[in-house]
């Protein structure tokens, strides 16, 4: 069979798929129809074997992922990689076959391919045109205002102000957040705009002539363009579109302009008359012409951007689609609903670059404004049926077109975080070797396509640079085996790419804390990208340093003890925590202020024990020698953070001693009896002169650590352990 036959054939399964799925409920009718039990299954069986030929495709295509154990929206992202990847390959192979690599900013006069067929009963020598991808003289290398890619703010390129009510006035403004930019040149138009009352009410809608029986021009030329400037200016009404194409150059560009009257069809020719179409000025700001569009939410800038042209009083049939909550609010469904016509999409990916058009191309962008004003009238009845006395659906409609007229065009400037709105929907998770990677080559990529006004996308895809910064090849041959196919420029320029990995690959988090220390922004950044940058305080997988030396612990040298001065002090912690407070006024707390970590259960048989307690002990203001008050040693020795006194007072006593008058001095050590309710010991002799009536203090020598013998007390705390022993120590020290 014919490749042209194969082609209808498979347009025409997938068109009449596509208007069977169309015609399935949605909504509220959905899930009415859901609840029968055979629906149910139909639409399971047919979505299962819809996923099987996927999954086949793409296996087919060598990507990797099974789409049906993914939920949807990891399905829609591997569908989307999927026809990425289908689409490089295509225009890879045809720009191949055409020879494109070779020399790309060289002329070629377009070739006509012959077809292959070996078929005798058809024509040999038939020619077919190929859609998109031949490789064409670069429009842009004869515009006389060369294209400026600067990332520096847009300036109108308005000489003269036609139909203005304040003179034109170009000056640079800053807004709220420092950013320059020129003021919408029409901004105060737009704002005092009022709908006149013709173009509210309804007329009778007149189902337009055929295309063959309408007359059709096309101005390539200074005197064509008048002509028709003539012509339109005895209208009130214009149906006005845009083509434009965006591949092969950075920010992009108009390449043909149609308009359409009650009567005529007109095409220009946008790339030979781009410095002189200005002059349209002098209607499409005029405000008792009514300039009506589809979704002039791109066509608006492509307006200002290129031809220096601005729209007062616009009509956008796409605003009008969703105030009529209509399913679906592409032209083509307008163009069936109302006029009974089906529009061939085919010519969507056409390379309008193309000189000269096809007459297929020029049927496809005639059919796109001949029968839209037409579609203005029959949509203004429906929107009319809608109104009520409170609301004008037709004036809200114009309302929300004059919005979209004030939209201004911006040149894209990169920013540090420019790079992160892709990799938020990739959702892939990268450490900072890999974000470093992303970010540089995303800046290099942007750098290079605004020198070679090409665009990002055919310099380097997006889904091979996330492929790239996520494997991190270390070999050059690594580099080109994330791309399929290879894109021509990364060829060429692979050693700048494979200089960023290796740049990338020394990345540390110790380089982030330096560039922390010397740019303040970074921990900025750092705050605003938490979600999405796998920056963390303890993240030291890169860290070339031992962890044990770089990361902080608990115990630091706060707990190594001084050989020269002992420091003991008694802290009343405010509250229970896993944690003990420390005075960090000082570095020399030592002893009982150690910090020691407590396990929760531990804790918790505390707070009952503290919950005992009853109110804190007095303290007297006056300590001496003789009325000292020890630590009753019938009650087993505690942990030192038990050692409570009130709260008011946080610190009895501060003694700093000397090795030599380590004896004397630890004899008036302050410490404070602890009064317990309900507690018994048949361990100590000296628990039976205590009563249960009273208790009293009896004067008797303080314990002296440095005889005691530790082994019996295995449930000391390690702290006093520690201490006495230290003590114990010193004392034989001085005894020698």
């Amino acid at each position: 069979m014919d490749n042209d036959m194969l082609i209808k054939n498979d347009l025409k399964t997938v068109i009449e798929g596509t208007r069977a799925s169309n015609k399935l409920p949605n909504g509220v009718n959905w899930n009415f129809y859901n609840s029968y039990p055979k629906f149910k299954k139909a639409v399971s069986l047919r979505q299962n074997h819809v996923l099987k030929l996927i999954s086949a495709l793409l296996k087919n295509q060598k990507i990797a992922g099974n789409i049906r154990d993914k939920d949807d929206d990891h399905q829609f992202e591997l569908i989307e990689e999927g026809n990425d990847t289908i689409l490089d390959r295509v225009t890879h192979n045809i720009d191949t076959l055409n020879g494109s690599f070779k020399n790309v900013d060289v002329s070629v006069v377009p070739k006509a391919f012959i077809s292959e067929s070996t078929d005798n009963t058809q024509a040999a020598n038939k020619k077919r045109i190929l859609v998109h991808g031949r490789n064409i003289e670069r429009p842009q290398i004869k515009f006389k205002i060369k294209v400026d890619n600067r990332p520096v703010p847009f300036k109108p390129l308005l000489t003269s102000k036609p139909n203005s009510k304040v003179p034109l006035d170009l000056c640079l403004e800053t807004n709220d957040d420092g950013i320059m930019f020129y003021k919408h040149p029409y901004q105060l138009e737009l704002d005092e705009f009022k709908v006149p009352v013709e173009h509210l009410n309804v007329s009778k809608a007149v189902y337009p002539a055929t295309l063959e029986d309408t007359k059709f021009v096309e101005v390539y030329t200074e005197e064509q363009l008048n002509l028709m400037i003539s012509d339109l200016e005895n209208v009130n009404e214009l149906a006005i579109d845009l083509e434009a194409h965006s591949y092969r150059t950075y920010q992009g560009f108009t390449c043909l302009m149609q308009i359409s009257t009650r009567n005529a069809d007109y095409i220009i020719d946008t790339l030979h008359l781009r410095e002189k179409l200005h002059v349209l000025n002098e209607i499409f700001t005029n405000p008792a012409v009514v300039k009506v569009f589809h979704g002039a939410d791109s066509d608006i800038p492509w307006l200002q951007r290129d031809l220096g042209l601005y729209i007062v009083n616009m009509f956008d049939t796409y605003q009008a689609a969703k105030i009529l909550n209509f399913s679906r609010k592409g032209l083509d469904f307008l163009l069936k609903h109302y006029c009974n016509v089906d529009a061939d999409k085919a010519f969507q990916l056409y390379d309008w670059r193309t000189r000269p058009l096809s007459p297929e191309a020029i049927y496809y962008a005639r059919c796109d404004t001949h029968y839209l004003l037409y579609v203005y009238d029959m949509i203004k009845k429906d929107l009319m049926a809608m109104s009520t006395n409170q609301c004008n659906y037709i004036e809200l409609v114009f309302q929300r077109s004059a919005d979209v007229c004030k939209t201004r065009y911006e040149v894209n400037i990169l920013s540090d975080d420019s790079h992160l709105s892709m990799y938020k929907r990739s959702k892939k998770m990268f450490d900072i070797q890999q974000m470093y990677a992303l970010k540089h080559i995303y800046a290099w990529r942007d750098k290079l396509a605004r020198e070679l006004d090409e665009s990002p996308g055919y310099i380097l895809p997006n889904h091979m640079l996330l492929k790239i910064s996520e494997m991190l090849p270390k070999e050059s041959y690594g580099i080109l085996a994330c791309c399929s196919p290879i894109p021509p420029l990364v060829r060429q320029c692979l050693h700048e790419i494979h200089y960023i990995i290796k740049k990338a690959r020394e990345q540390t988090f110790e380089n982030q804390a330096e560039k922390l220390n010397e740019d303040k922004s970074f921990t900025q950044d750092v705050v605003k990208h938490i979600d999405v940058d796998m920056i963390s305080l303890h993240d030291y997988s890169k860290s070339k340093e031992n962890v044990e030396e770089v990361l902080p612990t608990l115990l630091n040298d706060i707990n190594k003890l001084v050989e020269d001065d002992i420091e003991i002090v008694y802290f009343t912690p405010p509250q229970i925590s896993i944690f003990q407070e420390v005075n960090k006024k000082s570095r020399k707390h030592i002893g009982l202020t150690n910090i020691v970590y407590k396990q929760p259960y531990e804790l918790y048989l505390k707070t009952i024990k503290y919950n005992n307690f009853k109110k804190s002990l007095e303290v007297k203001d006056k300590i001496s020698d003789d009325n000292n008050k020890p630590l009753n040693t019938t009650i087993p020795m505690e942990c030192p953070d038990k050692l409570h006194l009130t709260p008011q007072v946080q610190e009895i006593k501060k003694e700093i001693t000397d090795l030599t008058s380590v004896n004397k001095n630890i004899q008036s050590t302050i410490m404070k009896e602890i009064k317990t309710d309900n507690q018994s010991s048949s361990t100590s002799s000296a628990s039976q002169n205590l009563t249960n009536n009273s208790r009293q203090n009896t004067n008797f020598k303080p314990h002296k650590y440095e005889n005691t013998d530790f082994t019996k007390f295995h449930n000391q705390s390690k702290d006093v352990m520690l201490i006495a022993k230290r003590l114990q120590k010193v004392n034989m020290k001085c005894i020698n």
